[in-house]
């Protein structure tokens, strides 16, 4: 998830609010096949060799990064094809960064790192070195990058004012044609864009061979977390007999990318909130909600029932009903307390007694991350329902199937509308190239079911699921069972003989790195609006 993350709705004075990165889980969530291409197999990359000389021989010049930036961690920028199928069409810059070891002789490679996103910044790999182990850091030059279209790397600008520059919003029925409107002037307005149809997961593993190729090495390691971990993957599928030691933390599932991610978040709502109706059910003579899971789900939506009825008044502001099931679906995924605390809050608050529910503003638009973000997932799937009527559709599927959060879940977004076309299928990712997994079960933007999916992805795979776990970013959040595990592979080449199941532990969760972290895949909480 995270600096520019943005935060759930429901803040209280004794919790800081927790942050749905990976998205987010406030996002619309329906759209259109970005291409007519209707199968998916497994994309055929136009080998590096093969590439013109222009890309093949050129010289690299290391410079420093920035002012701001330690002064042995140098930048290098070089060109890499618009388009790897046509790589005389066109080209745009890489800029990637090296973090060299302090001991050549014991040097094995490189170890690339992606923070997440897609619209995350990479070039800043010293966060990383401060975490890792000393048996680490001397086997390997530590290599980030911003991915094509972002940061250094010919970021691309759709021309996004207002509210198309907002990345998502939840569905609401007197809204619909204006979110219509945005999504179909945002679609428009990228297909106008120089670029915008080769910003994919693909083409950016493509990049990365090429920086290996710039390099001189033969193979690389490679360490992705959340957005990262599906970037990874496609590596792996892409370019499997150069890929060295991978690990993938806060995993996506291939199989459901994008459309099926949204859904998987809402799986986790759902799990959440009925860990929470049977905590409080097992509490009734503290609480009073009701004695079952069934009467304590009861409770709320009676309450809610009450806020649509009679919106309560927060600071000259309607707190409605879509705020109310907000606010519960976060506080039940921060954890039960929260969750009764919440409705405890809601119920002084119908009473007309002091509260603290709140009505946080909500951020503006960034050009440049809607941009670059809707351009990969339009990109990258063709799972998206198409048009006006099947976003639609799709919405009304969700509510139905999400109660609580199908809302903040689906609206209609770009895709529904890309007129920009692929030359390739969607990729599949299935192969035997040995990772390490790494996934916390309750993590809400990268449930545990899509640690398991990228598994069953990964046949060479182990993983190391961390029961009850909630972070987004295992490594950061300093787990010892699964960081000590990480470490060991980095340090060793040896996969655990089997899959490992690790306990949470109430460690602090640590940032996930600089500018927009591992957790903001979707970038957005549920909030109403």
């Amino acid at each position: 998830m995270t600096s520019e993350a943005q935060r759930f709705l429901w803040r209280r004075p004794f919790r800081a609010p927790l942050v749905l990165g990976l998205g987010g889980v406030a996002m619309v969530a329906a759209a259109l096949l970005v291409a007519p291409h209707a199968s998916a197999e497994t994309a055929r990359p136009a080998p590096a060799g093969i590439l013109p000389a222009q890309f093949t021989k050129q010289p690299l010049q290391w410079q420093s990064c920035g002012d701001d930036t330690p002064a042995d961690l140098r930048c290098a920028t070089v060109r890499a094809p618009v388009d790897y199928l046509r790589p005389d069409a066109g080209s745009l810059e890489l800029t990637f960064s090296r973090l060299a070891t302090s001991v050549p002789a014991k040097r094995r490679g490189v170890l690339f790192f992606n923070p997440g996103g897609p619209g995350a910044p990479g070039l800043e790999v010293q966060w990383r070195a401060e975490r890792l182990p000393k048996s680490v850091l001397e086997q390997y030059d530590l290599i980030g990058f911003d991915p094509r279209g972002i940061g250094r790397s010919s970021p691309i600008s759709c021309g996004l004012t207002g509210d198309e520059a907002v990345q998502s919003t939840p569905y609401r029925p007197e809204m619909f044609d204006h979110d219509v409107a945005i999504a179909r002037a945002v679609a428009a307005k990228c297909a106008a864009t120089p670029h915008a149809g080769y910003i994919s997961t693909r083409n950016t593993a493509r990049d990365m061979d090429l920086i290996r190729m710039m390099l001189g090495e033969r193979k690389i390691s490679y360490f992705g977390v959340s957005y990262g971990t599906y970037l990874g993957a496609a590596y792996t599928q892409m370019f499997p007999d150069r890929t060295d030691r991978v690990v993938l933390d806060s995993n996506l599932d291939p199989a459901r990318i994008w459309r099926g991610v949204f859904d998987a978040m809402g799986d986790g709502v759902v799990d959440a909130f009925d860990r929470f109706t049977a905590w409080t059910a097992q509490r009734d003579s503290t609480y009073h909600f009701g004695r079952t899971p069934d009467t304590v789900e009861k409770t709320f939506w009676d309450l809610a029932g009450q806020v649509r009825r009679h919106p309560i008044d927060v600071g000259g502001s309607d707190y409605t009903e879509q705020s109310a099931r907000s606010d519960m679906a976060n506080a039940a995924i921060s954890g039960p307390q929260d969750g009764a605390a919440f409705i405890q809050e809601l119920q002084r608050a119908l009473r007309g007694e002091p509260h603290d529910l709140v009505i946080p503003e909500l951020g503006g638009g960034d050009d440049a991350f809607t941009s670059l973000f809707w351009s990969v997932l339009c990109n990258d799937s063709s799972t998206w329902p198409r048009g006006r009527q099947g976003a639609l559709d799709d919405i009304n599927a969700s509510i139905r199937r999400y109660p609580l959060a199908g809302d903040f879940l689906t609206n209609v977004n770009p895709c529904a509308f890309w007129s920009l076309t692929r030359d390739e299928p969607d990729l599949k990712i299935a192969n035997r190239v040995p990772a390490l997994l790494v996934q916390d079960e309750w993590d809400l933007q990268t449930p545990g079911p899509m640690g398991e999916g990228m598994h069953r992805a990964l046949r060479g795979s182990r993983l190391i699921m961390v029961k009850q776990g909630r972070a987004h970013g295992v490594y950061d959040d300093g787990n010892t069972c699964a960081v000590e595990a990480v470490n060991a592979y980095l340090t060793t080449g040896m996969l655990p003989k089997r899959d490992i199941t690790c306990t949470a532990t109430a460690a602090p969760s640590r940032s996930t790195g600089p500018g927009r972290s591992a957790a903001d895949l979707l970038g957005h909480p549920l909030r109403s609006r």
